[in-house]
């Protein structure tokens, strides 16, 4: 009876959570209203480095680029980080955006050396810092898609904070390839409703990459850039050096760029793993909502008890439909022939889950990382 008891406890707190979620996510705003300025807007440096490209092209970065282009005013610019060998294929896109958007100031900055960092995005943004006029700075990664208006909403948000710095949530909304559905589940349905539940809690200590809004002068003052290069999240360690950190509250858009199973395998691990190193805490709470975990255990000790069998296989169902459901309230309707997925997902959460806690290191730009600060 008590196992009973407990187990029915731990189904409705998975069940509340998701319900929760759901809410969340349905009051989230998905557009931007337009801004009337009241005075003359801080100067602005976007800050917008490449990875290499890879002889790929910017198929994903391009419109992420232009949605923030549009939105220059005389009061801001973007710096464009090329590496030399992509130089071909980015400048007709630079010359197109130029000609699209004439008063836009779009400074290209490119380089042929290695990174200095084990990070390349950072090794990145400490060379073009140099450059920025602005007196805020906006990092933000090169395949993010900003709404109409959200330059000028940004640095509202930002002066009306009173924190060292405003970042902004992400979801997925568009799945390019069949193997991307991963990316979007865990985005849209595991990470993107704990982000709206914190910004409902007050301020925070970490950024988000998708954005984070900030001034020249506190970031100078108060960030090491050696510390921030030898971190693979270097938007918690950004955050953690210029909190309190403000949640915005516009919603961005990222691209799910797995093109192979193998790839959104590594992405899922790589990302639990990630938010497993900065918050262990609150990583191993995450059990609390996750009823799945004492359904198969008690499958396995009784796999002869139909009941059990009949709970499991409910509880997944749960998953599938909220997890369907919220994908589709952020701007990303699942197919109907990706269910045989959605369900192992349901299963394979946990096993990754687990898998997080282990010594395993994950790759991200070609290099192994053993924790969040530190790669071998």
């Amino acid at each position: 009876m008590l196992v009973k008891i407990i187990l029915g406890l731990w189904s409705f707190a998975g069940l509340f959570w998701w319900v929760l979620s759901w809410r969340l996510v349905v009051r989230a705003p998905h557009s931007v209203s337009p801004v009337v300025p009241q005075k003359p807007r801080e100067s602005l440096t976007v800050f917008k480095p490449l990875p290499p490209l890879e002889g790929e092209g910017l198929k994903i970065e391009a419109r992420g680029l232009e949605s923030f282009i549009s939105q220059l005013d005389g009061a801001s610019e973007l710096l464009l980080g090329v590496h030399e060998d992509d130089w071909r294929d980015v400048a007709p896109f630079v010359e197109q955006m130029r000609a699209a958007y004439p008063a836009a100031n779009i400074v290209v900055v490119r380089r042929t050396d290695i990174d200095t960092m084990a990070n390349p995005k950072v090794a990145w943004q400490k060379l073009l810092a140099p450059q920025a006029k602005g007196n805020l700075w906006l990092w933000s990664d090169a395949d993010i898609v900003a709404p109409s208006g959200f330059l000028d909403r940004a640095r509202d948000e930002f002066e009306g904070a009173g924190t060292g710095m405003v970042t902004f949530p992400y979801a997925i909304r568009t799945l390019p390839h069949p193997s991307a559905l991963l990316d979007a589940l865990f985005v849209n349905a595991e990470f993107y409703p704990g982000v709206l539940f914190l910004q409902r809690l007050g301020p925070v200590d970490f950024g988000l990459g998708a954005a984070m809004l900030f001034s020249r002068e506190a970031f100078l003052e108060k960030v090491d850039w050696t510390r921030l290069g030898t971190a693979l999240a270097d938007d918690f360690i950004l955050g953690q050096a210029l909190q309190p950190v403000r949640l915005g509250s516009i919603t961005l858009e990222t691209v799910a760029d797995a093109k192979d199973w193998s790839t959104a395998l590594a992405h899922y691990l790589r990302w639990k793993k990630t938010v497993c190193w900065c918050r262990p805490g609150g990583f191993a709470g995450q059990i609390i909502a996750m009823p799945l975990f004492g359904w198969i255990g008690l499958v396995a000790w009784h796999p002869a008890h139909g009941w059990l069998w009949m709970g499991l296989i409910g509880m997944m169902q749960v998953d599938v439909f909220f997890a369907v459901i919220i994908c589709r309230i952020a701007g990303c309707p699942l197919p109907a022939r990706s269910w045989v997925v959605i369900e192992l997902w349901s299963l394979g959460r946990i096993f990754f889950w687990l898998l997080s806690w282990l010594p395993v290191p994950v790759v991200w730009r070609d290099r192994l990382w053993v924790e969040a600060h530190r790669s071998p």
